[in-house]
């Protein structure tokens, strides 16, 4: 069994969580650029300091833009795995409460 793919996935997962404030820049400035009124929320176990390396980093957008323009223009910017965005307008923020402290 080949596992280069295994290992290869555990050194991005580590290289992001270590540079894990450059990416949250990066998801700020991009989401910023699109509506500069917009909120970004760090949310789950890696907002709670309770991760794993397999752990996605959950991202909250709060936001009234199209969420497939931001998500496109995320993507574009290297964001994916293993983030885990949600693109949701401001009266959903009730929904994500319970997830936070």
């Amino acid at each position: 069994m080949n596992y280069d793919y295994l290992i290869e996935d555990a050194r991005m997962r580590q290289d992001v969580f270590k540079n894990l404030d450059k990416y949250l820049r990066i998801i700020k400035e991009v989401v910023r650029s699109i509506d500069p009124d917009a909120e970004v929320y760090l949310f789950g176990s890696v907002a709670e300091n309770r991760y794993a390396l397999s752990s996605d980093i959950d991202v909250l957008i709060i936001t009234n833009a199209d969420p497939g323009i931001i998500l496109e223009k995320l993507w574009r910017a290297g964001i994916g795995p293993p983030f885990e965005v949600h693109v949701r307008m401001p009266n959903k923020l009730v929904y994500y409460e319970r997830f936070s402290n």
